[in-house]
């Protein structure tokens, strides 16, 4: 195995390095709060795009047409999770 991550590291590591190194230099002036921000908005607009939807779409299979059989609702609940572990492990400073 390690015959394999010493290929994959020649091969891919200098186009790697070439692209997200001058990436890694712009994170470490600005990192924390604004990846914070820009996680928290693609979450925000996940939940948005979700509520768009229409109904009739989303729930074409659902045995019954109640608030809890609406696949928006849970994918809602399944990203609140998401949020709090990373605000958790998020640090504000």
């Amino acid at each position: 195995m390690a015959n394999a991550s010493n290929i994959v590291t020649t091969v891919f590591g200098p186009p790697l390095k070439a692209v997200l190194e001058p990436v890694n230099h712009f994170l470490a002036v600005h990192y924390l709060p604004w990846s914070t921000l820009c996680a928290m908005a693609l979450f925000a607009g996940a939940v948005v795009w979700v509520w768009t939807l229409k109904k009739e779409y989303v729930n074409v299979d659902a045995p019954r047409q109640g608030f809890w059989f609406d696949l928006r609702v849970w994918t809602v609940l399944c990203l609140l999770p998401h949020v709090v572990v990373y605000l958790y492990f998020a640090k504000w400073s």
